[in-house]
């Protein structure tokens, strides 16, 4: 069988008028109640925006120690949220690696969070690579729950008052690694 021009023609009408309708009978309208199903808590909670203080953790380390984000207040923070499996997240630690070299003197810390793997993975793979900045493990994501992360790796460069000062998702070049830590270094606390 055969579509005529006037079948064709029928046929993209009733798509038009059917899209239509379901457009409106799914809009927004301003003010009316919401009648989503709510949400789960970690979406109730504000994404982490430039220019507000970052959520607050605590986890442990892979050398078993704990790292309270509180306690960087002070220094210049790079969380990166990241997996061994992932192909971007490897690709950027050797730049991750390179600025942590040349600015851990100068008050800049990483905390590479590492999310739900086991931490002999990722003990294995931070001493393959030979990285030297603190790993995390947020076994249950609730660190990237926190963070909304949607895309790994996802890095918050901190300034030195705990607010987050620039978000990238996804893999970071080594310029912008080391642009963002200067600007941040730069300013007074």
């Amino acid at each position: 069988m055969t579509f005529s021009r006037r079948m064709w023609d029928l046929l993209l009408v009733a798509t038009l008028l059917a899209g239509s309708a379901f457009i409106w009978a799914t809009r927004v309208v301003p003010g009316a109640p919401a009648t989503a199903p709510a949400p789960e808590p970690a979406a109730t909670q504000p994404a982490p925006l430039v220019g507000h203080p970052a959520p607050e953790f605590t986890l442990s380390a892979i050398d078993g120690s704990q790292v309270a984000l509180d306690d960087l207040r002070g220094q210049v923070v790079l969380i990166n949220l990241w997996a061994t499996w992932c192909p971007p997240c490897r690709a950027e630690m050797p730049a991750i690696q390179q600025a942590y070299e040349r600015f851990r003197d100068q008050g800049f810390v990483v905390l590479a969070v590492n999310q739900q793997e086991d931490a002999a993975r990722v003990v294995a793979y931070m001493n393959e690579q030979r990285l030297t900045f603190p790993a995390l493990l947020d076994s249950d994501a609730l660190v990237g729950a926190a963070y909304q992360v949607r895309v790994l790796p996802s890095s918050f460069f901190l300034d030195r008052r705990g607010v987050i000062r620039a978000v990238y998702r996804g893999p970071m070049s080594r310029g912008m690694i080391e642009g963002t830590i200067e600007q941040l270094i730069a300013e007074t606390p």
